[in-house]
């Protein structure tokens, strides 16, 4: 991404300003303010490019509280690419000068420092420490139980004849909080016929760089993963967040969700256990607007035979969990999440899939203040489950 006036200005004019973008904003409809509907943003963008009104807090205000959910593209006759925008914006004009980014960023970077965090995490959650963490630190409230660190492989290999091979992308919270869904993955991407390679140098996909406006460290993560991962097998991300990170920044490789990848593979000979359930599903943004890749995971979950899978309703607006955005705007994050934890008492879920991390803790933590007997998965770990593998780090068990 070249850091370019111009270039924002030029893309800013692509906007009508035709307004079929505000009943797609998440933000718009909570606020009713146009400074906080796509086509504002776009014209404040413009305004203070060109320095017609100043850069100041109430500028920063309007553009942090963007999710960067992206709905709003889909609502566009022009196409304007809102997702460069916002970034490009947030480079230029909106950095952050966070003590506790910079202090994240050596373990976001290296993985063997992530993994030494995860050691401490998961020593605290077996002590009384962790009581205390929790009170000092809102983000270690949203945490899972989390499963004893694990020592990747840098391969593992098709339980049947190779028909292919696989990179598996990490991410950095799923690596650290959500690794037996990584495993879950690994077996169903084995079982049906594929070597998984797994890169040792691997980083963060820069996500959460981009939301402080740090360009320059993005790029530099994104070039890390450039230079480790193999360009003649798909990336695979179990994280959609992640997912639409890369495919965005990474055009030098192919990006897939893992749900749109496995679509694609030949299940005729893979036995699948029945699940007399209903499942709902929780449709990320970042799955559904950037990666187009919704739909493969209710193709997935069909496969379980008598499972009736259902779309969680409104599931068109963002829950809140935009990575670092349920830390820097809670109040926003957590109006959000309420519709969420609304919809899930009111057709009394019991078991949600959800294809994102965020989406995943954002919502767990809803769920368990409202005191709701509601199972959140990732749809992988679902599918595995049924198939044969077993979760030995939760005691969660599904009906079959």
């Amino acid at each position: 991404m070249t850091l370019s006036i111009n270039k924002l200005i030029e893309e800013a004019d692509r906007c009508v300003t035709c307004g079929l973008c505000l009943p797609h904003c998440p933000t718009y409809k909570k606020t009713g303010s146009e400074a906080d509907s796509p086509r504002g943003r776009i014209q404040l963008m413009r305004a203070v490019a060109q320095e017609i009104i100043p850069n100041n807090p109430r500028f920063n205000e309007h553009i942090d509280l963007c999710l960067s959910c992206r709905s709003c593209e889909n609502a566009c006759p022009n196409n304007v690419q809102y997702g460069a925008l916002i970034d490009l914006t947030r480079a230029i004009f909106n950095q952050k000068k966070s003590i506790i980014f910079t202090l994240a960023k050596p373990f976001i970077r290296h993985r063997q420092l992530a993994k030494s965090l995860s050691w401490g995490l998961w020593l605290a959650q077996k002590s009384t420490f962790d009581t205390w963490l929790k009170k000092l630190s809102p983000a270690l409230r949203l945490m899972p139980q989390i499963e004893k660190p694990t020592a990747w492989k840098t391969q593992y290999f098709a339980s049947a004849p190779s028909k292919g091979a696989v990179s598996l992308f990490l991410g950095c919270a799923s690596s650290t909080i959500d690794t037996h869904t990584l495993k879950a993955a690994i077996y169903v991407i084995n079982t049906l016929g594929y070597d998984v390679h797994i890169p040792k140098q691997q980083t963060c996909c820069g996500n959460i760089a981009r939301q402080m406006g740090d360009a320059k460290e993005s790029k530099n993560l994104i070039l890390k993963n450039q230079q480790n991962f193999r360009k003649d097998i798909p990336i695979i991300s179990i994280a959609s967040g992640c997912g639409a990170g890369l495919n965005d920044y990474l055009p030098t490789h192919k990006i897939e969700d893992i749900s749109t990848f496995l679509i694609q593979c030949d299940w005729s000979e893979i036995a699948i256990k029945p699940m007399q359930a209903r499942i709902f599903v929780q449709d990320p943004c970042t799955l559904r607007n950037v990666q187009k890749g919704h739909q493969a995971v209710y193709q997935l979950l069909k496969k379980i035979p008598e499972a009736i899978i259902t779309a969680l309703p409104e599931n068109g607006q963002c829950c809140g969990g935009a990575g670092a955005y349920v830390l820097t705007q809670q109040e926003m994050a957590n109006k959000l999440r309420d519709d969420k934890i609304n919809a899930i008492a009111h057709h009394k879920v019991t078991m949600l899939a959800s294809s994102n991390i965020g989406c995943s803790l954002h919502i767990a933590h809803g769920v368990r203040e409202a005191n709701l007997k509601v199972e959140v998965f990732h749809p992988i770990k679902i599918i595995a489950m049924q198939m044969g593998w077993v979760d030995s780090s939760s005691t969660s068990t599904l009906k079959h």
